[in-house]
C-alpha cells in the first residue's frame, strides 16, 4: 500500500512539474520595441533527475536495510545530442527519463516489472568492488555510460565507454544487459 501512496506522490509530483513548466510565459520585445509574451516550454529532465538522485531510502519504506546496501541505481546514458536516465529502486519502482523531456514514468507499477527490478536491484550489491564515491553526479560525457548506486551512505558511481559494454568488452557488460533488460520491460508497458 506504501509503495502504490510513493508511485502516486511521484506522479503528481511529476504531472505538477510539466504542468508548472508548460505554463511559463517568457515576455521580448518586438522588432517595434513593444513588449510580447512568448510561450516557453522548460524541460523537466534536470528536476526529475535531482529527485532521483535526492531520494533516500527511509523516504520509500527501507529504513532497514544496511547502510551499504544498494537501493537504487541510475543509470545514466549520453546519447546522440543528449541523455537518458534509467532510475531503479529496490522496491521495484522504475522509470526512464529523456533529457528530450519524454519518458516514461512509474513502470514499477506492474507488478512483472516491479519484481524484475526488485531482484535486479537486489543483485547489484555485487558491483560495488568496481566503484566509488562521489559528491555530485555528473551527466555522462559522450559515448559512455554512467552507472550510480544509491546506498544510506552515499552515492557511488563508475563510468564506462558504451563501445565497450555493447561489445562485452567491459567487466559491466552484464549490468548493462540488465539495465537493458529493465529499458525494455518499462517500454513495453508504458506503451499500453
Amino acid at each position: 500500500m506504501t509503495k502504490y501512496i510513493l508511485i502516486g506522490i511521484v506522479a503528481l509530483i511529476a504531472i505538477g512539474i510539466l504542468i508548472s513548466c508548460n505554463g511559463k510565459k517568457k515576455k521580448s520585445l518586438s522588432e517595434k520595441g513593444q513588449q510580447i509574451e512568448n510561450k516557453t516550454e522548460q524541460n523537466p529532465y534536470m528536476d526529475m533527475r535531482q529527485m532521483a538522485f535526492s531520494t533516500k531510502a527511509e523516504q520509500i519504506g527501507l529504513e532497514n536495510i544496511k547502510n551499504d546496501k544498494v537501493y537504487g541505481l541510475i543509470t545514466e546514458m549520453a546519447m546522440n545530442s543528449g541523455s537518458a536516465s534509467v532510475i531503479s529502486f529496490l522496491t521495484g519502482d522504475t522509470s526512464l527519463y529523456l533529457s528530450s523531456g519524454g519518458g516514461f514514468i512509474g513502470a514499477g507499477q506492474h507488478e512483472e516489472v516491479r519484481e524484475m527490478v526488485k531482484k535486479k536491484v537486489d543483485g547489484f550489491q555485487k558491483y560495488l568492488s568496481n566503484v566509488e564515491k562521489i559528491d555530485k553526479p555528473k551527466l555522462p560525457e559522450s559515448g559512455k555510460v554512467n552507472f550510480n548506486f544509491l546506498t544510506k551512505n552515499g552515492i557511488y558511481s563508475v563510468t564506462e565507454n558504451m563501445a565497450d559494454l555493447e561489445s562485452g568488452k567491459s567487466e559491466l557488460s552484464t549490468l548493462f544487459a540488465e539495465v537493458n533488460e529493465i529499458i525494455t520491460q518499462i517500454r513495453l508497458k508504458s506503451g499500453k
